[in-house]
C-alpha cells in the first residue's frame, strides 16, 4: 500500500477529519485519542492487512511510523 493511501485511509478509519497524518503523526497528541480509537486501529489493521495486533501492542506504538512497523514496514511504498 503506498504510503499516502495509508494515511488518508487511517485518517478516515480513525474519524479524525482536521488531523493530517504522516509517520511522525503522534497518537497520544491528537485532541480526543482514546482507548476507543485503540479498538478501531484494531479493526483497521485487520481489515486492510488481514494482521491481527493486540491491545497491548497497541498502546506500546507512539506514532504512526510505529504503527506501520507493527504491521510491516515491507506492506508500505512511496
Amino acid at each position: 500500500m503506498k504510503k499516502k493511501d495509508f494515511f488518508c485511509e487511517l485518517k478516515e478509519a480513525l474519524e479524525f477529519e482536521d488531523v493530517t497524518f504522516t509517520e511522525k503523526t503522534e497518537f497520544r497528541k491528537i485532541d480526543g485519542y482514546d482507548s476507543l480509537h485503540v479498538m478501531m486501529i484494531i479493526a483497521f489493521v485487520d481489515s486492510k492487512f488481514g494482521k491481527r495486533l493486540t491491545a497491548k501492542q497497541l498502546f506500546s506504538i507512539t506514532d504512526v511510523r510505529s504503527l506501520m512497523d507493527l504491521i510491516g514496514i515491507e506492506n508500505f511504498e512511496e
